[in-house]
């Protein structure tokens, strides 16, 4: 028997709010609807992430980078840093040789 928070104040309660003790009957039957139920439908196979892998790599300018490669088709997803980049880079450090080119120090006065 349990006391509900109302019962305890001393308040009235109505005769529908009030538990009635299960009979074994009553659980048995209860027992048959939940084990009568169907299986739970198993889980949907989630779509497998492909297996990648990261491959050191130099390029013509020896700068390093590093490519991300799918392990199943062999595709290359992503560089680090992205070719574009490394152009840049490479655009940059040309045009810096050629404004150093230009200019000379003398040192001997």
């Amino acid at each position: 028997m349990s006391i509900s928070p109302v019962q305890f104040v001393g308040l009235p309660v109505p005769a529908s709010e009030v538990e009635q003790p299960v009979g074994p009957q009553v659980a048995r039957a209860a027992q048959a609807e939940v084990s009568s139920s169907p299986e739970p439908a198993p889980a949907p196979a989630q779509a497998e992430a492909p297996r990648l892998s990261t491959d050191l790599r130099i390029d013509d300018q020896r700068r390093i980078y590093y490519a991300i490669v799918n392990d199943r088709s062999g595709d290359v997803v992503m560089e680090l840093p992205p070719e574009q980049i490394r152009k840049l880079a490479e655009a940059l450090d040309a045009s810096q040789v050629a404004v150093n080119k230009g200019r000379s120090v003398d040192v001997k006065t």
